[in-house]
């Protein structure tokens, strides 16, 4: 099963054996959750990204409901708008959409779906691990890049500025390897421009 950007992204944010999201993303996954739908669009050469503007240039729908809503919604506007404009725009509804993406990798055998109460009065919804194989080989590919510094593919280097746009790093690194991990990621995540839209819409 080949995943999307934004799955790899939610296997990376989620503890594997808790299934509660770690605390280094809990502030922004929303935000990068939707600067990895748009990615995918990117790839798929739907959209535009400029230093200032991000803009549809391929309105024909992907097949993904996600996606499409993005690809509408941008292409609706009568202005053409940011990229951080965009990402907080979309994020405003992205939270079913974080639910519905883990629900999937439930259906697809890579996760688990558990209910647990908290302090007796909160149910919260958690997402252990079920199939470890998809997320080992997430981190290998992104190690072996990161630290051996090769030329990372578009999909992977977009993965790349998402762990460092999260602040996921440190996840992904074993602690003697994360300070030039850490450079070599905000490197990479500088030429980026929907990274660093995803960090000018966390700051507000």
């Amino acid at each position: 099963m080949v995943l999307s950007l934004d799955e790899e992204l939610l296997l990376i944010a989620y503890h594997e054996e808790k299934g509660t999201l770690r605390m280094a993303a809990y502030s922004k996954l929303d935000v990068c959750f939707v600067g990895a739908l748009l990615m995918n669009l990117a790839l798929l050469k739907r959209l535009r990204v400029r230093p200032k503007t991000l803009e549809v240039v391929d309105r024909k729908p992907t097949g993904q409901v996600d996606l499409d809503a993005f690809l509408k919604q941008i292409g609706d506007s009568e202005h053409i708008k940011s990229t951080d404009f965009w990402i907080k725009e979309l994020k405003k509804g992205v939270k079913p959409r974080i639910k519905e993406k883990l629900e999937k990798l439930v259906d697809h055998g890579i996760l688990n779906h558990d209910e647990r109460k908290v302090f007796w009065f909160f149910t919260i919804n958690c997402y252990p691990t079920r199939d470890d194989r998809p997320k080992r080989e997430i981190l290998r590919h992104l190690q072996t890049v990161i630290l051996r510094g090769e030329t990372p593919d578009p999909k992977t280097e977009m993965l790349i500025s998402l762990v460092w746009a999260s602040g996921l790093g440190n996840t992904v690194f074993d602690s003697d390897e994360r300070k030039d991990a850490n450079k070599r990621i905000k490197e990479i995540a500088k030429l980026n421009l929907i990274a660093q839209g995803i960090a000018k819409a966390s700051q507000g």
